[in-house]
């Protein structure tokens, strides 16, 4: 009898039996939850989420208790290297933070939001756990409070000239971050890049690339990814935000001979018909963009311009469209023209020409 009292108190078989009642503890809860929701009148798949949840919810207690009982056991007294002890604490700490973060993402992904909003809650989750685990960090390897501000000097000046460029890149994304020139979603081009914005990371955008071989604005297929840096170099260009609609030109060329007031009344036709969905919508936006910027769009009525060149004379439709449906609107209308046109008999389409007089005939 004193032999077992004796074993039990032992620290090492008192934290393994503590662990072991934890354990018991920890799975009697999570079958009595289950039997308690298997009783309600709640609908299947919200009860499987709930008992999933619960099951997240025990572990991270779990694993909370296992970390007070075994931290004072001395098991971490054998890492007598200071630097071990220190990445085994750093590694503990990675773990929790991971798992954490973990659920957090599984929590978002749960949510019945916009596939945008679910991203960027994914990646804020990630930032704000990559600057928890710096700060755990710092007490960790730093040793005394007075050690820090040497520690973090020195560390600062290298940084600072090893990694100039990276450097350079997260103060873009900070600039992104606070100033939003551009977000997820938007059509921007930036130097000789154009695309729209698929993710937005620390150090780089990435971009669904568009134009380059391809004509009118459309997708190329590739993938680019933009270093943030770029940003404080080359000017960007936004073509969505705030305000998703461009002014688009379409234009003809026909003959001295045609009825050019008939060519450009069909223009105007088919450009009010292409824009009259936008035109009310755009008002609204400008309205609320003049409280922002210096924007003086009054009219946004299609409008033909008439030019008079060598080979004949060209009209120029000018009309509002969205961003990136400008390749299919111009698609709608060249097709309309053309059908309007052949059926015309005062029209005629213009092509450069050379006429030859011979000096003495007629």
């Amino acid at each position: 009898m004193n032999a077992i009292v004796e074993t039990l108190q032992d620290p090492l078989v008192s934290k393994w039996l503590q662990s072991i009642l934890t354990f018991i503890l920890s799975l009697f809860l999570l079958l009595f939850l289950r039997r308690l929701m298997l009783k309600t009148q709640i609908p299947q798949q919200k009860r499987q989420q709930a008992l999933k949840w619960a099951f997240y919810g025990l572990l991270v207690i779990f694993m909370f208790i296992m970390i007070r009982i075994w931290t004072g056991s001395g098991i971490l007294s054998h890492f007598k290297n200071e630097s071990l002890g220190n990445l085994v604490k750093s590694g503990v700490a990675l773990g929790v933070i991971y798992f954490i973060l973990y659920l957090v993402r599984r929590f978002i992904n749960s949510l019945q939001i916009s596939i945008t909003k679910r991203h960027q809650y994914r990646k804020r989750a990630g930032y704000t756990a990559a600057i928890v685990y710096l700060i755990v960090l710092i007490p960790i390897w730093a040793g005394r409070t007075q050690q820090w501000a040497t520690m973090l000097s020195v560390m600062g000046a290298g940084i600072a000239l090893a990694l100039h460029e990276v450097l350079l890149n997260i103060a873009g994304w900070l600039y992104i971050l606070f100033r939003h020139p551009y977000r997820t979603g938007d059509r921007i081009e930036l130097g000789e890049l154009q695309g729209d914005v698929i993710d937005i990371s620390v150090l780089q955008t990435t971009m669904l690339e568009i134009g380059n071989w391809v004509d009118g604005d459309q997708s190329t297929g590739r993938v680019v990814h933009m270093p943030h840096g770029q940003i404080f170099r080359k000017p960007l260009y936004n073509y969505t935000q705030g305000f998703e609609f461009i002014w688009n030109e379409f234009s003809i060329v026909i003959t001295f001979e045609s009825n050019w007031e008939a060519a450009k009344e069909i223009l105007l036709k088919f450009g009010e018909e292409e824009s009259k969905e936008v035109q009310e919508v755009v008002r609204t936006k400008i309205d609320r963009m003049a409280r922002e910027y210096l924007i003086y769009y009054k009219n946004f009525s299609p409008i033909v311009y008439t030019q008079i060149q060598d080979s004949g004379v060209k009209l120029t439709l000018r009309y509002l469209t969205e961003a990136k449906r400008r390749r299919g609107g111009i698609h709608i209308i060249s097709e309309q023209v053309l059908k309007t046109v052949n059926k015309a008999k005062d029209i005629e389409f213009a092509y450069p020409t050379y006429r030859i007089y011979q000096r003495g005939k007629e």
